[in-house]
């Protein structure tokens, strides 16, 4: 294994801890802080927007998890690709106003989960991640990749895949915080 590899690994995990230790302390706000909803046309509280976080990280680590179990099988007969992995690409992903993003219908939070829900399967999803990457800490993760069509990334290795996850919930983060800062 290359340097490379252990340096995007290292990146990745920062970038799950990170975004799922600032999401589960916004579980602990106060209730009307999270039940809020901002006077502005089809806003959603911030309970709204962490049910959605836990929506996409689901259907997300679905691909992910085939993504890992190729990744894995491939390593038993291929070479793991050496070099840096491009996790600059993913970046966009975390700032709202990079591009426009309408979620999909099935991920359009329905304001009836329970925080305290949400928050065990945020924190369920975080060990997920971490399980996933623990599993390719060779390097096996360059060695499946699937096309993301969200700001036209194209195909995406399970270390991008789980970079993008990480990002989509800093886009919320950063969302909130320019709500909040907006009043």
């Amino acid at each position: 294994m290359t340097s490379n590899n252990l340096a995007t690994i290292a990146a990745v995990r920062r970038a799950i801890d990170g975004t799922f230790a600032r999401l589960d302390d916004l579980c602990t706000r106060p209730v009307d802080y999270l039940h809020h909803r901002p006077a502005y046309p089809d806003a959603w509280t911030v309970a709204e927007h962490l049910e959605h976080v836990s929506l996409v990280n689901h259907f997300l680590l679905l691909t992910i998890g085939k993504g890992v179990a190729t990744a894995l099988r491939r390593a038993r007969t291929l070479p793991i690709p050496s070099g840096e992995n491009d996790l600059s690409r993913m970046a966009p992903i975390a700032d709202p106003a990079a591009f426009p993003w309408e979620p999909p219908g099935h991920m359009i939070p329905t304001g009836t989960q329970p925080v305290a829900e949400v928050r065990a399967l945020l924190a369920a999803q975080h060990t997920q991640c971490l399980t996933y990457l623990d599993r390719m800490s060779a390097g096996e993760g360059r060695l499946c990749g699937f096309r993301m069509s969200v700001y036209d990334l194209g195909r995406l290795d399970m270390y991008q895949w789980l970079c993008f996850l990480a990002r989509h919930g800093s886009w919320h983060l950063a969302f909130l915080e320019r709500r909040e800062l907006r009043g």
